[in-house]
């Protein structure tokens, strides 16, 4: 039987520091890029929007969404994404976190739909160990799970423990970017796809991208080398394979390490992390520097290699170099050397090697 969706679109919208502020606002278009898209597919029914923006609740009520401000101190997010179904009496859910799926079309999202009503007990999900967005039936799979703090987790424990098939797209920038920090910002800025309301924020907030123009004219030389680390998947490694013209350097390490739990037990280890550890950031980057023209780099498994949880404005001021509005010391004299290296360093956090590298390359 075909059942109707019912969309859940988590836009948390506020923020504790400027830069953080920064993205916070950037998903707040995106999402609104995305809610008029998704209003438009006969499949979805009833549409949810959670969030603690009150301008971005008016835009969905104008829109015909549900508005439900959760502005309890201790959110939790599978908490409340369970409360919500239940509410709703949602058959078959739709969840979107805020500033994902933003290049995704109005017929992906049906597509999405259409497979999970073919194939009950389904998950289809953007990613297994990293999911951004997810559709699944029957809802109350979630009643099964221990129920995550935060979406990544949602599709590896629907299927590891609700023993729902998991049905992960395709890789590709629709699927795999998601703005989770001022990096996806810079990725994103030139890519055609881009919504309306999204690109009006991105033309006001002028980010520096010159970083972004370096590194995709290295992309583009035959002569030269890229370097990409962190949780880099095996298809961004054929994309940029068949995608670009430069060499490539690859170190991919400690894929799912929050899916799996590694990260909050302190197992992450990262070779690249203990090279760091033995020589230095400053002289660290001078080794990159003669491995490769430009490095792209997966901080976040470098902060869990040294069992380090920064701040989030810690971790976004380090995407942009901004060295001196970071209070952690590691990760200040990280970003220090960074912004001195010979090559033009990009750090971020998953997306930087996954949807972001897609969107640089046009895939």
């Amino acid at each position: 039987m075909t059942q109707t969706a019912t969309l859940f679109l988590f836009v948390k919208g506020t923020a504790e520091s400027p830069v953080e502020q920064l993205v916070a606002d950037a998903q707040c278009a995106a999402s609104l890029d995305t809610l008029e898209k998704l209003c438009a597919v006969p499949e979805i029914g009833t549409i949810v929007v959670a969030t603690r923006s009150d301008a971005f609740s008016a835009r969905a009520r104008a829109l015909g969404a549900h508005v439900e401000n959760d502005s309890g101190a201790e959110f939790h997010w599978g908490n409340c994404l369970a409360a919500l179904v239940r509410k709703y009496r949602a058959a078959l859910p739709l969840y979107v976190g805020g500033g994902s799926g933003i290049l995704m079309s109005a017929e992906d999202w049906r597509a999405m739909i259409q497979r999970v009503n073919a194939e009950p007990n389904t998950v289809v999900a953007n990613n297994f160990f990293s999911c951004d967005f997810s559709a699944w039936s029957p809802a109350n799979a979630l009643d099964k799970i221990v129920l995550p703090a935060v979406d990544n987790d949602l599709a590896f424990r629907l299927g590891n423990r609700a023993g729902l098939r998991v049905v992960p797209l395709p890789k590709n920038a629709a699927t795999q970017l998601d703005i989770d920090t001022p990096t996806d910002l810079l990725t994103i800025a030139l890519h055609p796809a881009v919504g309306k309301h999204l690109r009006g924020f991105l033309d006001t907030a002028r980010l520096d991208a010159s970083r972004i123009e370096q590194i995709k004219s290295v992309l583009g030389n035959r002569g030269a080398t890229a370097l990409i680390a962190g949780r880099v998947s095996a298809s961004l490694a054929l994309s940029l394979e068949r995608a670009t013209r430069c060499q490539w350097r690859i170190f991919s390490e400690e894929l799912g390490m929050r899916a799996s739990g590694r990260g909050v037990r302190g197992q992450v280890h990262s070779l690249l992390g203990g090279y760091l550890d033995c020589l230095g950031a400053p002289e660290f980057f001078t080794a990159l520097a003669q491995l490769a023209d430009a490095a792209i780099l997966d901080t976040r498994v470098l902060f869990a290699h040294r069992r380090l949880n920064p701040s989030a404005s810690d971790r976004f001021n380090s995407d942009l170099l901004n060295a001196e509005e970071i209070a952690d010391p590691f990760v200040r004299a990280l970003t220090i050397a960074a912004r001195a290296a010979a090559i033009p360093i990009l750090l971020g956090g998953h997306s930087v090697v996954s949807g972001g590298m897609y969107a640089l390359i046009g895939e």
